[in-house]
């Protein structure tokens, strides 16, 4: 199931990426906000409560912007397992409109790189009462993604990669 979920993404966010219409835009000194929802996580075992994320990207240049990136995904299996995962980091975006010669000025296809902290917590009732189980790691990722504004400071996006999930759709802020 989670293997069809992101075939069909995938080929939503080509579909997207390959549209051609009139004039594409330019990112520079832009703000970005995301906040999203995780289809599927990377968590443990593969499974999680839903998805929470959150990032912000400042345009930079015409094609590059950079910001940071949140992910938190918390469950609750029967009555003594408490999972809690998160992921933080900073991320870079390249902007392929004109690269890639989409001509629409409501799309921006973009993709990149993070580096990333990521953290669980498993927490449960053991033979010697509540016991606490955590572990964290530095990594990078990748992302690829689409945003389509509806109006001049707000839109959709969805981003394929890592973070939290590797599905990620919302809306978007411009400022």
């Amino acid at each position: 199931m989670k293997k069809s979920k992101l075939v069909i993404a995938a080929l939503l966010l080509a579909s997207v990426c390959t549209s051609s219409v009139v004039n594409a835009q330019s990112v520079k000194g832009k703000n970005f906000v995301n906040l999203g929802i995780g289809i599927g996580t990377y968590g443990f075992s593969g499974t999680g409560g839903l998805p929470i994320t959150a990032s912000y990207e400042h345009g930079f240049t015409d094609k590059i912007s950079g910001g940071i990136y949140l992910g938190l995904v918390q469950r609750k299996y029967y009555d003594d397992l408490k999972y809690n995962y998160k992921v933080i980091g900073v991320r870079g975006s390249y902007h392929f409109n004109e690269l890639l010669k989409v001509t629409e000025p409501k799309l921006d296809v973009y993709g990149g790189a993070s580096i990333y902290y990521r953290g669980y917590t498993l927490k449960y009732e053991g033979i010697d009462g509540k016991e606490k189980l955590t572990d964290n790691s530095i990594g990078i990722g990748i992302h690829a993604a689409a945003r389509y504004m509806f109006a001049e400071k707000f839109g959709a996006y969805a981003e394929l990669g890592y973070g939290v999930s590797p599905l990620q759709i919302g809306v978007t802020a411009v400022f």
